[in-house]
């Protein structure tokens, strides 16, 4: 189960990052609203994908 929630995290993270990264290239789904919220959860889903992927290996 453990395993199934760390890649479940990972692929929602991803998901963000791919949201957020569009948003500062492209504007699409907000509009370039605010590029310093842009960048923060940027980060913060970065952290959270690799946080995951340190789990799952030591799971393993």
């Amino acid at each position: 189960m453990s395993k199934v929630l760390c890649l479940f995290s990972t692929a929602v993270s991803a998901l963000l990052l791919l949201v957020f990264l569009l948003d500062i290239a492209a504007g699409v789904p907000f509009k370039k609203a605010n590029t310093l919220m842009d960048i923060i959860f940027i980060v913060c889903s970065a952290g959270i994908i690799a946080l995951s992927i340190l789990c799952f290996r030591k799971l393993k």
